[in-house]
């Protein structure tokens, strides 16, 4: 099976890796054989996601484009993004988000929440960039291409290929666990 992946990011990948590998210990897919596409395209939402609803959207069109990109069986689209609670307060948490395409159906799957520190949700919500927001905060530099914004409000109990790994076993279950599922469009798109 050729799965395609809508990324080039390293936590993502590794995200993918460790969930095929988990899979893998179930049985599938039958043939054992998975051959990982990475493909860098675009997820046609804005740099950092303010809605539940546009990172699904991100990442479905992350899947939709990596499967077009490629000849692969199967694809998948990873979105990370922040959903806004209360912006007075203020409260807004970290969420990722996975879809799997195949041509005919899209599946999404999510990893766990997290809500951001007062101060990083100020930035977040002043317009600045996460990625950049937590360099700043971490007194790191390229947080969001190793452990992420959870793995350094963790203290890396949970870092980002792990959040991700998540959403990608949430997403790709209509297909290990009870074969293809049936053909629909999903959610926000047609």
């Amino acid at each position: 099976m050729r799965l395609a992946v809508g990324t080039l990011r390293a936590a993502k990948l590794e995200a993918v890796r460790h969930a095929l590998t988990r899979l893998a210990a179930l049985g599938w897919p039958a043939d054992g054989q998975v051959e990982t596409v990475p493909v860098r395209v675009p997820s046609g939402v804005s740099e950092m996601p303010m809605t539940e609803a546009e990172g699904v959207r991100g990442a479905q069109q992350r899947a939709r484009a990596a499967f077009e990109a490629t000849a692969a069986d199967l694809a998948l689209g990873l979105e990370g993004g922040v959903v806004v609670l209360d912006a007075a307060a203020p409260v807004v948490v970290l969420r990722n988000w996975a879809a799997a395409w195949d041509g005919d159906c899209t599946w999404i799957g999510s990893g766990p929440g997290l809500q951001l520190p007062a101060e990083l949700a100020r930035a977040v919500l002043g317009g600045i960039e996460l990625g950049d927001a937590i360099d700043d905060f971490a007194d790191e530099h390229d947080v969001r291409s190793g452990r992420g914004t959870f793995g350094v409000l963790t203290l890396d109990l949970i870092d980002r290929a792990h959040a991700f790994e998540d959403a990608v076993l949430g997403a790709l279950t209509p297909w290990y666990s009870s074969g293809r599922p049936v053909p629909r469009t999903g959610f926000g798109l047609s």
